[in-house]
């Protein structure tokens, strides 16, 4: 396949380079495990309203390996990292679903008695892929050119972290900081593997990496973010999907002190989205948030309104917002248009102990007439190299575990963060 012949040829024209360049390996491994007590699915097979049951749980292992090469000649720096994801043949075994990259789909096996005696899966679960594969130099002293694929974080174009990997972008991306403590962007995004509530598409399994164009002819960007304000974190952008959209975003955070170590927490939100065409309704948000962080603990506020439209203010191609209300598991409700949602957020470092979270998030859309509750608590903790993490979650969403008759039911969720850095 071209894209793999092209890639081991970059790979090995670094590692000609490396006897001039400092040359660095990082990676992580990862195993995620979920379960929920949902009684009712579309799904195959079935869910059985138990906890740790095999149809009511979900899991994935990912492996990140990255090469980063430094004072390569110009000044340049490069780097590389290969995703691997696996469900290592759990599912049909201790899961029927996975975190990421698929569909999963698992038709029981019968024997002669009747009884399940496996599963087959329908399409591909396990998938390869390049994540990042770019160029870094600086010109013009002050601008920095970031050119092949990387990963993005930007309000309405982004690489969600919330899941077991990541989308990247295919994108040449340009950052000037010749103004003081300001940095003005330019990017032009042009393919990315990003697949909705599955974050990638994996292709086929192998190095055919699911990556596809934005729009007809790519995205861009314009932003600038500055902290000339005392305090001040302020940022505006501006977006023009072809074929899709354009868009603008502004935002600005306020975090003074007022001791030591007490600061306050204040922030707001405002961003369009437009269609330009006359059949179609453009839409705007805003939203506000307002907090105090006190020793380690760390509690806000924050409440959004969408009005009536027909795109909403997720991540283009995702599922993740960043509207200060984004509930910590259930994406997709608070960024939709016609939607008011408030959110309230506790957050303890307990020294020596482990990190602890606390997140409710409510949101009603009038357009659906669907509302949706969520109630988060967290724990993590590092232990060296190694980094891990649980999550309760109380979901109570108009349409989500519905009956025959259309009637919801809440359901809870349990879930095993496991990491190893290196």
């Amino acid at each position: 396949m071209k894209f793999a012949k092209l890639s081991l040829a970059a790979i090995m024209a670094m590692g000609i380079a490396a006897n001039a360049a400092d040359v660095k390996v990082d990676g992580d491994v990862k195993l995620y495990y979920g379960t929920d007590d949902t009684d009712y699915s579309v799904k195959t097979p079935a869910p059985s309203g138990d906890l740790f049951g095999q149809n009511n749980s979900y899991g994935d292992a990912a492996i990140r390996v990255g090469l980063t090469a430094e004072d390569l000649p110009g000044g340049i720096t490069g780097r590389i990292s290969t995703t691997y994801l696996t469900t290592m043949g759990l599912e049909g075994r201790l899961v029927s679903g996975v975190w990421a990259g698929a569909n999963n789909n698992t038709t029981p096996v019968y024997d002669a008695n009747g009884d399940i005696i496996g599963h087959t899966v329908d399409g591909s679960l396990d998938g390869i892929w390049f994540d990042e594969m770019y160029l870094k130099g600086t010109v013009f002293d002050k601008t920095t050119v970031i050119a092949g694929r990387q990963y993005l974080d930007t309000p309405m174009v982004f690489s969600e972290k919330w899941n077991i990997v990541s989308n990247s972008y295919d994108a040449a991306v340009v950052v000037d900081q010749h103004i003081e403590k300001t940095a003005l962007v330019a990017a032009w995004v042009w393919r990315s593997n990003v697949n909705g509530g599955l974050t990638v598409s994996n292709g086929d399994g192998s190095f055919n990496d699911g990556f596809t164009t934005f729009g007809d002819n790519g995205a861009y960007a314009f932003g600038a973010v500055t902290s000339l304000i005392p305090y001040t974190t302020a940022q505006a952008w501006y977006y023009s999907v072809d074929s899709v959209a354009d868009a603008y975003w502004l935002q600005a955070d306020v975090k003074p002190a007022f001791g030591e170590d007490l600061n306050l927490i204040l922030g707001g939100q405002f961003a369009g989205t437009m269609l330009g065409q006359k059949v179609i309704d453009d839409a705007t948000v805003w939203a506000v948030k307002a907090g105090v962080d006190f020793k380690g603990f760390t509690i806000s506020g924050a409440y959004s309104s969408a009005d009536k439209g027909d795109l909403g203010f997720a991540n283009v191609g995702g599922s993740q917002s960043k509207l200060y209300t984004e509930a910590w598991w259930n994406y997709g409700y608070v960024s939709a248009p016609d939607t008011d949602a408030y959110n309230i957020s506790a957050e303890y470092n307990w020294a020596d102990v482990a990190d602890f979270g606390a997140y409710y998030t409510h949101s009603e859309n009038d357009t659906t007439d669907v509302d949706m509750d969520e109630f988060t608590v967290t724990a993590s903790k590092s232990f060296g190299a190694f980094d891990t993490a649980v999550a309760y979650i109380y979901t109570d969403a108009d349409n989500k575990n519905q009956d025959a008759n259309g009637k919801a039911d809440s359901f809870n969720t349990l879930q095993v963060y496991l990491t190893y850095n290196f």
